[in-house]
């Protein structure tokens, strides 16, 4: 038997354990949006306290964090029945599977994550072939853009989970950088409201991970757009608004309910201009 890998991360950086692990258990349901087999096959490798990850980890945090990848699978194959040449950027890749799920066998797909984290993905998810590309560095060292190079084909980044952790400020800096550089990209990410940080950073800090603080929480997409006139606004998506036949526990159902009265979790998808 193969010795498992004690994994050594960041305090931010830790927190990609559990998107990982709503992954594996999301595939135990019944009925599951992604069934992601590689993500299982992932965390057989890893040494951890599955009791203490778990322990505050409910059946919409499982669900919440997988609808997240599914609208982002969603929006990422769309992209490339479009631009199926085009370039698939993933901001805070992690452990992410996105490549596994939603290759078209013809783009380029780019993953970018603080160097710690990246050595654990290049460990356990070596590159599969020359079409990615793993880039170790911080998503506001800027020189990432040269990495990609080349975006006539199209460039579509996501950032799941990642920009709910840094102060608005930060969060407005990176936006106006890349905007008038990155001309006719879309991007993609999940916001999450001041309610919402309240709940959820109580659930990252039951599981053990008390330095990790959400910081940034917003509402109007339209309060980005004002930031830059390269900034235009595709679409707002309210998590959970076209998935009601689920077969979830009735306190499940009521807190989806809560999150779209509420708005508290939602995905933004603007295009630079």
């Amino acid at each position: 038997m193969n010795k498992k890998i004690k994994l050594q991360l960041g305090t931010v950086q830790e927190t990609l354990l559990l998107p990982l692990i709503a992954r594996v258990k999301e595939t135990e349901f019944k009925h599951p949006i992604l069934n992601d087999t590689k993500s299982v096959e992932l965390y057989k490798q890893l040494e951890v306290n599955e009791k203490k990850l778990l322990r505050n980890m409910t059946e919409i945090g499982i669900y919440g964090l997988c609808y997240r990848a599914y609208k982002m699978d969603e929006t990422i194959r769309a992209f490339l029945v479009k631009n199926p040449n085009g370039k698939i950027l993933d901001i805070g890749s992690g452990l992410d599977t996105t490549y596994y799920r939603c290759d078209n066998g013809k783009a380029l797909w780019y993953d970018l994550d603080m160097p710690d984290s990246m050595a654990l993905r290049k460990q356990l998810l070596p590159p599969p072939n020359n079409r990615v590309t793993y880039i170790a560095k911080s998503m506001f060292d800027y020189s990432w853009i040269d990495d990609i190079g080349d975006i006539s084909n199209g460039l579509l980044i996501t950032i799941p989970g990642v920009l709910p952790y840094f102060k608005e400020a930060d969060v407005q800096a990176f936006f106006t950088t890349i905007a008038p550089k990155l001309k006719g990209a879309e991007i993609m990410f999940d916001v999450i409201s001041q309610m919402g940080i309240f709940f959820v950073d109580a659930r990252i800090k039951a599981a053990g991970m008390k330095n990790a603080h959400l910081k940034w929480g917003i509402l109007d997409p339209k309060t980005i757009s004002s930031w830059s006139k390269h900034i235009e606004l595709i679409r707002a998506i309210k998590f959970f608004d076209d998935k009601q036949k689920l077969k979830i526990r009735f306190t499940t159902r009521a807190a989806l309910r809560i999150n779209k009265l509420f708005d508290m979790s939602q995905l933004f998808h603007f295009r630079f201009k």
